[in-house]
């Protein structure tokens, strides 16, 4: 665990020194990392409250020793956990359901926030993506006024909040709605009223995520005046490079969705243009940016720098991304961990792990068609002969859904700018570029990959080196009936093309 000592001189460590911290989205992937290296490189810091909802049958405190019992808090000193405390409630309540108690030592304690609870779900329901993404906001903004000693306010946003600009700068843009027509809707509307609405509501925004991630920081914009308020714009967050662990990740959203289901053969195609940019940036350094930036909103509040512009009446924006400096396409991005699936394959592998990719959607549907839904019929075939239940056909519907969602992300660029982030890293003294790295230029994207991989390995799939041997033998055995049934399809294909011609020219 990093300690603050005589020798460090840490700007940020000092900062945090003896401060209360309120954390929403605590339970959440981002969340826990914001937590964890807070407690474990801010040692005297004096108190970090979650926000957490009774979930499952499970209350707010057995949820948070759930927490405690990962791997990532495993090596922390019990001494330092009995300073997070979980307070039942939840983003989209009034006063986020806190009980008057909890309420109360929250106004008079709390010195900074860390706003991370959101629905990142790409196709969520309007009603619950307004209720968390924007009422969520709003809630913690009137909170956020009513604190005694507030002195930093972190909102996590996406830089994707304003995908429907090709530039996307450091800076707040006009939107095709407003936040407040969207909450009345939340306030007087059926949730199947809203989704008939929402293909209209939507307008040039691709799902309701980044919908309602725009119209919370339209909300900030409006309702957080007066407030030490930052917007946190990262990019598509996923595991971890070197802290607390080495390619940490504990969900399947996004790209880390699809990586799995290509190591265990389910996913074969996807829509997506291997030349265009992708903005993928690892957990940890997106966590020292985020409390990074907590620092330095308290200094530009207060004004205290003469190196830096005082605080402006926006708040400041922080679009962190890694474009800009250390570019990665889609294409380099699949054909590095498709050498690394095939080196360090999975033992839970259904099928020869394989990808094709197609920009053309026509194409990636036709070959969805022969690769995802030919053999999950066939082998659904001989599961109704044997009296079970139909279901790969089922499950690759599913499948087809989410990556035609992410399709909109994966087919197109956007041009970022960054120089906020560019500026907080030049601020920062020896000490916390140490403690604090989020610097994306000095990242070697094959070597993250590799740990990306490994990862999954480890944290989803729950799989160490000894079922390597193992592992390896069974894709030799897959790569048999992957041959055979490339065979199969070739064969197939031909004669069907051979009819359609002696139909045509042979009558």
């Amino acid at each position: 665990m990093a300690v603050a000592t005589p020798d460090i001189q840490s700007n940020i460590q000092e900062f945090f020194k003896n401060k209360s911290v309120f954390v929403t989205g605590g339970t959440g992937f981002l969340g826990k990392l914001i937590v964890n290296k807070l407690i474990r490189s801010c040692p005297q810091i004096k108190h970090i409250y979650l926000l957490v909802r009774d979930k499952k049958g499970k209350s707010a405190h057995e949820r948070l020793e759930d927490i405690f019992n990962m791997p990532i808090f495993k090596d922390i000193n019990s001494t330092y956990l009995k300073k997070i405390s979980a307070f039942s409630g939840d983003c989209s309540h009034a006063d986020l359901g806190l009980s008057i108690e909890n309420l109360n030592t929250l106004v008079k304690e709390v010195n900074v926030i860390f706003h991370s609870a959101a629905t990142v779900r790409f196709d969520e329901r309007l009603d619950i993506a307004i209720g968390i993404n924007v009422i969520g906001a709003r809630e913690i903004v009137k909170l956020a006024h009513k604190m005694e000693n507030l002195e930093s306010y972190l909102h996590v946003s996406t830089a994707f909040s304003n995908c429907h600009k090709k530039h996307i700068d450091e800076k707040f843009y006009d939107l095709p709605y407003n936040y407040e027509k969207l909450i009345h809707l939340y306030k007087t509307k059926s949730s199947n009223i809203l989704e008939k609405m929402k293909p209209f509501l939507l307008g040039p925004m691709p799902n309701t995520y980044v919908m309602t991630k725009a119209a919370a920081e339209q909300l900030i914009k409006h309702e957080a005046v007066g407030l030490p308020v930052t917007i946190f714009r990262p990019a598509i967050v996923i595991a971890t490079a070197k802290e607390p662990l080495p390619g940490w990740i504990d969900n399947l959203y996004g790209p880390t969705g699809i990586v799995t289901g290509v190591m265990t053969g389910i996913i074969k195609a996807l829509p997506c243009e291997i030349d265009a940019g992708t903005d993928l940036v690892p957990a940890d350094l997106t966590v020292n940016a985020l409390i990074a930036a907590s620092w330095d909103t308290n200094i530009r509040h207060l004004g205290k720098s003469k190196l830096i512009e005082k605080c402006e009446d926006d708040p400041w924006i922080y679009n962190f991304v890694s474009s800009p400096e250390n570019p990665l396409t889609w294409g380099t991005f699949s054909e590095t961990l498709m050498y690394h699936i095939l080196h360090r394959p999975t033992a839970k592998a259904m099928w020869y792990p394989t990808l094709i990719v197609n920009a053309s959607m026509f194409l990636h549907k036709l070959t969805v068609l022969i690769l995802h839904y030919l053999p999950a019929f066939l082998l659904d075939l001989v599961f109704i002969v044997r009296g079970k239940k139909l279901r790969l056909v089922d499950q690759y519907k599913k499948i087809g859904k989410f990556t035609d969602i992410l399709e909109y992300f994966s087919t197109r660029e956007w041009i970022f700018s960054n120089k906020n982030v560019h500026d907080l890293w030049d601020r920062l003294n020896k000490d916390d570029k140490t403690l604090f790295p989020f610097d994306i230029k000095q990242m070697h994207w094959n070597e993250y990959l590799d740990t990306y991989h490994k990862g999954i390995m480890t944290f989803l799939l729950k799989e160490g080196p000894d079922k390597l041997p193992a592992a390896k033998k069974r894709l030799r055995g897959l790569y048999i009936c992957h041959m055979i049934f490339k065979g199969a399809v070739y064969i197939g294909l031909m004669m069907f093309f051979w009819m359609i011609i002696k139909k045509i020219f042979l009558v």
